[in-house]
Parts: structure tokens; sequence; C-alpha cells
């Protein structure tokens, strides 16, 4: 169908022209082969429609994988945002572009674990140069899986902190709700109330949700709640 040629969408939604490969160039998949089965045309009609880009910076790693990730991990990074895509396609957000980039470990400045303290100051220090909602990856978050914060700020020269921080934890389930959780704040979202939401539940009030592989569920609410962020882009 003209409406889903990957060329024309690949052009006009990615700013990407021919020759290409679908999986590094449409779904933005850099890091090798995927242990998941990709649907090219469930990925072009998301990325069309009202979608938003993610930066994903790699804190401590280096090009020849000597520092914090491996190959494996990398792999396990990709599959979660793919995870995540297919979560926020219950409620029409498409997750567009992904901008890889990294931090090298000498100039992380320690940065590879962090609390939530050390998660604002990462955020302050770096972010991508770029539209994407910055999503760093660290090797260990030491009181939470994540941080994020709720209804984050467009303008990465704020002050405070202007992205979500995940440990790369877990199966690549387990890694793109996470994933979706974290940015879910930065769109705007509370915790839900509910182990089967994608925002988890805080029944202690101690601000950090539970979530778990099947916290699955996004409502139409919730959707309309992060459609209305400044990060949202119209259907291109």
């Amino acid at each position: 169908m003209a409406n889903l040629s990957i060329r024309s969408i690949a052009n006009s939604c990615l700013d990407v022209d021919p020759p290409l490969s679908v999986r590094r160039d449409v779904f933005g998949y850099i890091w090798g082969t995927m242990n998941r089965a990709l649907s090219v045309k469930s990925h072009l009609q998301r990325i069309k429609g009202t979608s938003h880009n993610l930066c994903l910076i790699l804190v401590g790693h280096e090009n020849d994988f000597s520092g914090q990730f491996d190959v494996a991990d990398t792999r396990r990074m990709q599959a979660g945002v793919d995870v995540m895509r297919e979560l926020y396609a219950q409620v029409g957000i498409g997750v567009r572009k992904l901008y890889w980039t990294r931090i090298p470990l000498a100039d992380a400045n320690g940065h590879t674990i962090v609390n939530a303290a050390g998660a604002t100051d990462l955020t302050e220090e770096w972010s991508g140069d770029n539209d994407g909602i910055d999503v760093f990856f660290v090797t260990s978050v030491t009181d939470a899986g994540g941080w994020s914060v709720r209804n984050g700020p467009c303008d990465k020269d704020a002050q405070g902190r202007t992205g979500a921080v995940l440990e790369l934890m877990g199966s690549d389930q387990v890694m793109g709700v996470l994933m979706a959780h974290e940015v879910g704040h930065y769109l705007g979202l509370p915790h839900a109330g509910s182990l089967t939401n994608v925002m988890g539940d805080d029944s202690d009030g101690d601000g950090i949700g539970s979530i778990n592989a099947g916290s699955v569920d996004l409502t139409g609410a919730q959707g309309n709640t992060m459609q209305s962020h400044c990060s949202i882009q119209a259907a291109c």
C-alpha cells in the first residue's frame, strides 16, 4: 500500500533515504540481530502516527565493548525498546527515531552506578544533541530500578532531572516494561495503583513504583495524558 511504503515513510518520518537497512535505518536497531520477530507493517503504521523520539545514552560504554556493556547488553537494550513500542502502541503512541550515543568510561564521572541524586546529576551533566527524550542506561541504580521526573521538560538545558535513568536489568520483557514506565513518568504519568499497569503500584507511598514482567496495560486516559506532552510529535 502506498501509505505504508518503506521508502516514503523512511524519508518523511525518519529523514532516511535509500539504500537502507530496514532493521538498522527504519527500526533503529543498530546492535545486530534481534531475538524478537519484527513486523515491518505494524512498525510503519506506528511511527507514521503520533510519536516521540528517544535518545538512548550508554553510560560508560566503549566502542570496542571494553567498558560497562557487552554485545548481549546492547541487544537487550534494543529488545527493550521493541517491547516498549508494543506497550505504547496500545494508546496510539509510536516511538519513531532512536538516537544511540554513549558516554565513554573516562568521562562518566562515576555515574555508571547512581542513586536518585546521582541520576539527577547525570542528566544535568549530559544530554543528547537531538529532539529525543534522553534515556540513560547505567549498570546499577542503587535505590530503584530507574528514575525519572513526572512531566519532564523538553528543554534539556533545564535544571533538575532532564531524562530517564535506567539500570540494565532483567529479561528483555522486564527491560521494556521498565523503560516504558520511566518514560511514562517523563510523559506525565503518575503511578497507576495497579501492578498490571505499566505505571505500576506504589502501595507504601515511598515514591518508588512496583512493576514486573506482567505490568503491560495502558489506559486511554493515560494515553491522552502522554499525548499532551511537549515531546509528542504529530503524524508524518
